[in-house]
């Protein structure tokens, strides 16, 4: 065999073993871009865009990149940049999970409290042998009324705030004496004249669901401080978290 034709089948086992090599690569990048794809899922199923945003946000990024190289036939760097997503899909799915079972086990403390303030009211209840005094409905409005939580860059009401939003409603029909203000707030994310007018659809959208639920109009009024009023002066997911709310104020 002449030295030529070697260098001919020299040449074609190369390529071979190299398409074997990249259709393994290949394989590996697209099965980790699945597993990625499969926790960001996840993460959206547990409300990680509103509890945990700026986690889920880089695990979006991440996949994105992801899905990108493997486009162009990087995949042992689409593999690799699928890790991360997975990963930090995995992160923004556990810190939503513990959030929103911190907001269930806030409500249901706020319906506890709400239920013995009311026993005790009926009951005419004392302490150490003094009758306490009733508190005022505007004492009582603060206790019982509790703020609404928004999603990064969002005038939707979730699951938990509607589960909120409830609550309030039947203490808002069960004193009719009450007038509030149902102030929208937000992050300091955004200009300060699109935080003011995302606060006014977020007070906008919980007035609507107040007022289709039986609650005359007349009690109540709207305003937007945008990202003036911030709940939490921090600059953190955590604190723009806290601040994109809608809060009730009792007029007088």
């Amino acid at each position: 065999m002449t030295r030529k034709r070697w260098s001919w089948y020299l040449l074609l086992g190369v390529l071979y073993l190299g398409l074997i090599g990249a259709g393994t690569c290949g394989k590996k990048a697209k099965d980790q871009i699945g597993k990625a794809e499969a926790a960001v899922e996840e993460a959206r199923q547990a409300e990680a865009p509103q509890y945990a945003a700026g986690e889920f946000k880089s695990a979006e990024e991440s996949l994105s990149s992801a899905q990108q190289q493997f486009g162009t036939r990087k995949y042992k760097k689409a593999e690799e940049t699928a890790a991360t997503a997975e990963a930090q899909a995995r992160d923004a799915r556990d810190k939503a999970l513990a959030a929103r079972k911190q907001a269930e086990d806030d409500a249901a403390a706020a319906r506890q409290r709400q239920e013995e303030e009311e026993t005790a009211r009926l009951q005419g209840s004392s302490l150490f042998g003094q009758t306490v005094t009733e508190p005022s409905e505007e004492e009582q409005a603060r206790m019982a009324l509790h703020d609404l939580h928004f999603a990064f860059d969002s005038f939707e009401l979730s699951d938990n705030a509607r589960s909120v939003i409830a609550l309030n409603l039947e203490w808002l029909k069960q004193h009719p004496g009450v007038k509030i203000e149902i102030e929208g707030h937000t992050d300091e994310q955004g200009t300060e004249e699109y935080n003011l007018a995302l606060g006014a659809r977020r007070a906008k959208i919980v007035y609507d669901y107040l007022v289709e639920n039986g609650i005359d109009p007349a009690r109540m009024r709207t305003i937007s401080y945008g990202e003036s009023v911030p709940l939490d002066p921090a600059q953190s997911e955590d604190a723009y978290a806290k601040n994109r709310r809608v809060h009730f104020a009792v007029m007088q």
